[in-house]
């Protein structure tokens, strides 16, 4: 009896072998982390007719006037520090998380192993802003190594546009520059060596606009919201966005919101607490890296209430949960006749099939922008992140609204 799981019915990827030349690369920084291992399995596992479009949003027939890359069109390459082999991070998808099914991973597990050569492994391409080794390369050494990397993948494989998507864990954010502000200010900061204003985030964007690849900053991390990376993009005429994927509690949230401000239920307190296992745990675990994506998490409120409820939100590191998150979020809010009443709920999810599926779609959207032209940042995929760039609406419904309209003005077009 073959026991893998049947493709569901909304599964609209055909069965392509994977010797099919490869048009778009996907340059992942934290190639060797668990999301991007889950986004190549699942890239593979559709492509192979094992499991179906479910979670991958491009699959959605409204994205059809696009005609975007095919899923077997993608090669997957990128960066990390660590030594683990994809193979092995592939393998804790199925013995660890228990995401994958084993059947399916035997099976895609030699298209994943035929990626370890495009990983680049340097340890030397990250650093602590507050107190950056000494030993370090210098920043337009590590610019010109990502650079060169990049580069290089594409002209292995004849690649039409490499995407470049960070999954970096989270960092520190790093001491405030007026330098930021413009192209040249940037290009300083770099020549002067500053590591201590110059975070690894930032290079791997400025490398990848620099190579002329769009850019997705899918951390909390710095680097894109900078106006000198904008005006790069502008003169590279590239397409870039972010920061922060949002995937859950905070998805969540931007969509529950809704619904009180729809009712004039008024929101007296949202509180949430949220637990993970993964490596991003462990990050998050140091306060200073915390800092930056709780701003991100409770930022969302205040716009799409139109006032700003007490909302607190805590993040604990729970190792032995993995690649498992838990959120608790208490909603108490106030009805007709200023009656006080309570909401609770318990959501789990696993972080990197939630979040998986959102590389592989923004991958597919900035190589559309791209292939029409279209350069600087991509305010139309804001639904997809915690803080969107040039974005002030918070509301999931009506950022997934912008989406829609890009799509209907490209479909005008033809």
């Amino acid at each position: 009896m073959d026991a893998r799981p049947a493709a569901g019915r909304n599964s609209a990827v055909s069965d392509m072998p994977l010797t099919d030349r490869p048009e778009l690369g996907v340059w992942l920084v934290g190639a060797a982390g668990e999301i991007a291992a889950t986004a190549m399995v699942g890239a593979s596992a559709l492509t192979r007719g094992l499991v179906s479009t479910t979670g991958l949003t491009t699959a959605e027939a409204a994205f059809a006037p696009l005609r975007l890359r095919p899923i077997h069109a993608l090669r997957f390459g990128g960066v990390d520090i660590g030594a683990t082999s994809l193979r092995d991070v592939a393998m804790s998808l199925s013995r660890g998380s228990r995401t994958v099914h084993r059947d399916v991973l035997d099976a895609v597990l030699p298209d994943i192993a035929g990626y370890e050569s495009d990983v680049l492994r340097d340890a030397a391409l990250t650093w602590d802003t507050a107190a950056p080794a000494a030993d370090l390369p210098h920043l337009q050494t590590v610019v010109s190594r990502i650079r060169e990397a990049i580069a290089a993948f594409q002209a292995r494989h004849g690649l039409e546009r490499v995407v470049v998507v960070n999954l970096m864990s989270a960092a520190p954010e790093p001491p405030p520059s007026p330098l930021r502000a413009h192209a040249a200010g940037v290009e300083s900061l770099i020549e002067q060596d500053r590591k201590d204003l110059m975070p690894p985030s930032a290079c791997y964007a400025w490398a990848a606009v620099a190579e002329g690849c769009p850019y997705i900053n899918f951390t909390p991390n710095a680097g894109t919201d900078w106006g000198g990376l904008a005006e790069l993009a502008q003169r590279r005429r590239v397409p870039f966005y972010g920061d922060d994927g949002k995937t859950g509690e905070t998805l969540l949230k931007t969509a529950l919101a809704h619904m009180f401000a729809l009712r004039n239920l008024r929101v007296l307190s949202w509180e949430g607490v949220n637990l993970l296992g993964n490596n991003d745990g462990r990050a998050l675990e140091d306060p200073r890296n915390r800092e930056m994506k709780l701003r991100h998490k409770r930022g969302v409120l205040d716009n799409i209430l139109g006032y700003s409820p007490h909302a607190g939100v805590t993040i604990n590191y729970v190792p032995s949960l993995g690649d498992w998150k838990t959120a608790w979020d208490l909603i108490h809010f106030e009805g007709f006749m200023d009656v006080p009443m309570t909401m609770q709920f318990t959501w789990q999810g696993c972080d990197s099939i939630l979040a998986a599926p959102l590389v592989l779609d923004l991958a597919r959207l900035a190589d559309f922008a791209a292939r029409q032209g279209e350069h600087g940042p991509m305010p139309h995929l804001a639904a997809f992140f915690k803080h969107p760039l040039h974005v002030d609406e918070m509301d999931l419904q009506r950022q997934f609204g912008m989406l829609m309209q890009y799509i209907e003005t490209h479909r005008r077009q033809g």
